[in-house]
């Protein structure tokens, strides 16, 4: 499945650079370099699925895709505790 497709799917973010990711207040994540469109998707998913794995499980509050032509990058925000 197309990267975009699967983001919408799941209703994850997608970013074109990873500045506008990190402008955006995500942190990037893992990063992949594929060398051609399928390994791209598969990258993709691979690190999408890991994201959602650790969104289920409270470590991140939300993610995000970055998708650029020579690599994808997973990226998250984690909530902050108020200390009060």
């Amino acid at each position: 499945m197309h990267p975009k497709d699967l983001a919408a799917k799941y209703e994850v973010k997608v970013f074109d650079a990873s500045a506008a990711a990190e402008a955006a207040g995500y942190t990037l994540g893992q990063r992949m370099a594929p060398r051609n469109v399928w390994n791209r998707d598969s990258a993709a998913s691979a690190i999408l699925f890991d994201l959602l794995r650790k969104k289920k499980g409270g470590e991140v509050s939300d993610i995000a895709l970055v998708l650029e032509i020579d690599s994808v990058t997973g990226a998250f925000k984690k909530e902050t505790m108020n200390a009060e």
